[in-house]
C-alpha cells in the first residue's frame, strides 16, 4: 500500500459529518444548560417570595405576641400621652386592633402594650383603711410599688373612662401604725380627682414621650411591601419587600374567662372594652410574590387561598382568598394563628 495514502487525513464529507454531529451535541447542551438556568431561576423566585413571606409572618408573630403587655385592665381608658410638642394625643388601650377597609382589600393591624424597664407591668390599687380611698389627688395607694420608679408614666383605670398618664414623683413604704396597715404610696403629677375604686395601676415605664416603653406600632402593605409605622409619628418605613396583601381575623371564646377560640371573624367586627377579653388570638395571613415576571403563565391557583374555612364557620364566612393580578408572576400565601399569651393582663 501507497504509505501516502496511508498518512491522509479527514476529507471534506467527514469533516461536515463530524462537524453537524458535533453542533448537534452543542445545541443539545445548551439546551439543556438553557432550561436548567430557567428552571433555577424559577425556584430563585420561588425562594425569594417564601424567604419574604416567612420573614414578614415572623415580624408579625414577634410584635403580637408582646400585644397588651402591661395594658392590665385599661381598656375603658383612653390615656393620654403627652409628646415632647405638648400635643396630647390619645389611643384607645386595646391590644390588638384590626383595620378593615374591604373585602379584597388589604387590613392594618395595630400592636400595642408597654414593655417598663423593671419588667414589672403594675400593682392593684388597695386602701390603707377599709373603705378608705384607693388614690388622693396626688397619691396612688398601693398592694406594692415593686417595679416603679421615679419618672416613671404611669395610668390607672379607677378614673375610667378619662384615664389619664400621670409622671411618678416620689415612692414611700409607711409602716404600720394603730389600725393602719403597712402599705405603699406612689406620689404623681399632674394631680387627679381622688377615688375609692378598686382597680389596677399599669406602668408604662420611663420614656414614654419618646416612645420607647409604650408602643403602639402599625403595621400595613405599602408601595413595595409591609410597612410599620411606630407612635407617636407613626412615620412610615419598610419592613419586608414584595408582599402585596396581608389579612387577620380575631379569635373570639365565647366568654371572657374561656381559652377556646369559637369563631373567626374579620376586622368589620367592633372589638372595645365590652368584649376585648373575648379576643384571645389572632389569625394573619400574607401573600408574597417574586420579583421577576416569567415568560409562561405560572400553573399556580387563582384566587389564592389565604385562609381556609373553619369547622365551625357558617357558610365558609372565615374563608378568605387573594386574586392573582398577572399569572407571569408567582404568588405564594403563607398564613398562621397567634395566641395572645398576654391576655392574663385584660382580665
Amino acid at each position: 500500500m501507497n504509505p501516502m495514502r496511508q498518512q491522509r487525513g479527514f476529507n471534506l464529507v467527514e469533516l461536515m459529518i463530524g462537524l453537524t454531529i458535533s453542533l448537534m451535541g452543542l445545541a443539545a447542551v445548551a439546551s439543556m444548560m438553557m432550561t436548567f438556568s430557567k428552571n433555577r431561576g424559577s425556584v430563585a423566585q420561588t425562594q425569594a417570595a417564601q424567604d419574604n413571606g416567612v420573614m414578614a409572618l415572623y415580624r408579625l408573630e414577634r410584635d403580637v405576641g408582646q400585644a397588651g403587655y402591661g395594658l392590665m385592665d385599661l381598656q375603658g381608658c383612653t390615656p393620654t400621652i403627652v409628646n415632647g410638642d405638648g400635643t396630647n394625643p390619645s389611643f384607645a388601650v386595646l391590644p390588638i386592633s384590626i383595620g378593615f377597609v374591604g373585602a379584597g382589600v388589604s387590613d392594618t393591624i395595630l400592636v400595642q402594650g408597654t414593655n417598663p424597664v423593671s419588667g414589672i407591668p403594675g400593682t392593684e390599687l388597695s386602701s390603707p383603711t377599709a373603705g378608705g380611698n384607693t388614690m388622693t389627688s396626688s397619691r396612688f395607694y398601693v398592694r406594692s410599688s415593686l417595679g416603679f420608679n421615679i419618672d416613671d408614666r404611669v395610668v390607672t383605670n379607677a378614673l375610667a373612662p378619662d384615664c389619664t398618664l400621670v409622671t411618678v414623683t416620689a415612692i414611700d413604704q409607711v409602716a404600720a401604725a394603730g389600725p393602719v396597715p403597712a402599705h405603699s404610696i406612689i406620689s404623681f403629677t399632674p394631680a387627679l380627682s381622688a377615688s375609692a375604686l378598686p382597680g389596677f395601676l399599669a406602668n408604662f415605664g420611663p420614656g414614654v414621650i419618646g416612645g420607647r416603653d409604650f408602643f403602639s406600632r402599625r403595621y400595613a402593605i405599602g408601595l413595595t411591601g409591609l410597612t410599620v409605622a411606630d407612635f407617636p409619628a407613626y412615620t412610615t418605613s419598610n419592613l419586608v419587600d414584595n408582599i402585596v396583601f396581608m389579612k387577620a381575623q380575631y379569635g373570639l371564646a365565647d366568654t371572657a374567662s374561656s381559652t377556646t377560640v369559637t369563631r373567626w371573624v374579620s376586622g368589620a367586627t367592633l372589638i372595645d372594652n365590652t368584649n376585648v377579653q373575648r379576643v384571645i388570638a389572632l389569625r394573619v395571613g400574607v401573600v408574597a410574590r417574586s420579583t421577576k415576571r416569567e415568560d409562561a403563565e405560572i400553573d399556580q391557583p387563582n384566587p389564592l387561598p389565604l385562609f381556609d374555612e373553619k369547622a365551625d364557620s357558617a357558610g365558609g364566612t372565615d374563608a378568605v382568598s387573594f386574586t392573582i393580578p398577572d399569572m407571569n408572576i408567582r404568588y405564594r400565601a403563607y398564613s398562621t394563628i397567634i395566641p395572645l399569651k398576654n391576655v392574663i393582663w385584660t382580665r
